[in-house]
């Protein structure tokens, strides 16, 4: 986990402190391998959902994803806007 991450975990816990059904998670990317005695069904670089660095959000039904670059490319107002956005959805 980088700095970026660590930022971000920081910064949505402190936003969203005191609202209920929430819960902040670190999404780090995974791998996949190939079994020697199987066939490849799979093609890892068909999509990149398990290439994702960042933070989701759980809140109540919903999913929210914080990429890792915002925080490193100075878009702390995607951040802002999103954290808000979910303070709203569970506050009403």
């Amino acid at each position: 986990m980088g700095i970026d991450i660590e930022y971000l975990l920081t910064f949505l816990a402190d936003e969203l402190q005191g609202l209920e059904d929430v819960r902040i998670m670190p999404t780090l990317p995974s791998t996949t391998r190939k079994a020697a005695d199987l066939p490849q069904d799979y093609d890892p670089n068909e999509h990149s959902v398990h290439l994702n660095r960042g933070v989701t959000v759980r809140a109540g039904s919903r999913d929210y994803f914080f990429p890792a670059e915002w925080a490193t490319s100075g878009k702390q107002d995607l951040i802002t806007t999103l954290a808000r956005e979910i303070r709203d959805f569970l506050e009403s």
